[in-house]
């Protein structure tokens, strides 16, 4: 299996997924997703060939993310503002 990130919903019903490992992006139909997916969900999938054959919502992964992000976003508007005077 491989980790893969939910990117976006694009047109006709189809999500892209990213799949880092492999450097490669994958169209699946928006009804073979897991219930509880959501653009920047985490996935772990099976590919054979050209074809995602499974997909798993990584619940864990995801959560772990968020979690990192919202860290990040907060160390930075911590941050002391910049001394020089803007005029």
């Amino acid at each position: 299996m491989y980790s893969a990130y939910l990117d976006r919903f694009t047109d006709n019903h189809q999500a892209l997924i990213l799949v880092e490992s492999l450097q490669k992006e994958f169209h699946v139909q928006t009804s073979s997703l897991p219930t509880g997916s959501n653009e920047g969900s985490w996935l772990l999938v099976e590919i054979q060939g050209d074809a995602v054959t499974s997909l798993q919502l990584d619940e864990k992964k995801t959560q772990d993310m968020k979690r990192d992000t919202q860290n990040r976003l907060e160390r930075l508007k911590s941050k002391k503002l910049s001394r020089f005077k803007r005029g």
